[in-house]
């Protein structure tokens, strides 16, 4: 552990309430470790780490980029349940989480067409509008911004004439 690593955990020691939370992610770290050398063989890109565990009442979630990903580890279930016994943990249960990764299509933003060649359609007033006022009534998310994204893109290519292939 590197010295300021070991610094934060000392200094959360001490703070009230703080030790729940160690113990939780000195679990996932354990956990993480010991099914690391076991889920390798089966899913080489995944690098299961404490981050992607969490045990919760029995039941050890665990966070995947795909459904591919979700699909080996439900079927290696019942092989991973047993090693998690026989270390000593009560998991009753494994359940995966999927955690898309971010990615951006290319020209996302841009109010030249993403796709040479290809027409985008023409912009209307009754369509920005709609995706002004959908993007006006959600609560903060990752959606609110896609669509406000996507409104200021149709607002540079309204009254632009559509290219033709």
């Amino acid at each position: 552990m590197s010295n300021p690593t070991k610094m934060a955990v000392e200094a959360l020691r001490d703070a009230p309430g703080a030790s729940a939370l160690l113990a939780r992610c000195e679990t996932a770290r354990s956990i993480a470790m010991l099914l690391a050398p076991l889920t390798r063989p089966l899913l080489p890109g995944l690098e299961l780490a404490a981050a992607r565990c969490d045990l919760r009442d029995g039941t050890l979630w665990i966070t995947v980029d795909t459904g591919a990903e979700s699909a080996k580890l439900r079927q290696a279930a019942p092989r991973l349940l047993a090693a998690l016994t026989a270390h000593g943990y009560q998991v009753y249960e494994l359940k995966t989480r999927i955690q898309a990764v971010a990615s951006s299509y290319p020209g996302q933003g841009r109010a030249e067409a993403s796709s040479p060649g290809l027409p985008f359609p023409p912009v209307t007033d009754l369509g920005l509008n709609a995706v002004d006022d959908a993007a006006e009534h959600l609560p903060d998310s990752g959606l609110r911004r896609a669509l406000q994204r996507l409104a200021r893109t149709l607002r540079g290519r309204q009254g632009k004439v559509p290219r033709q292939p």
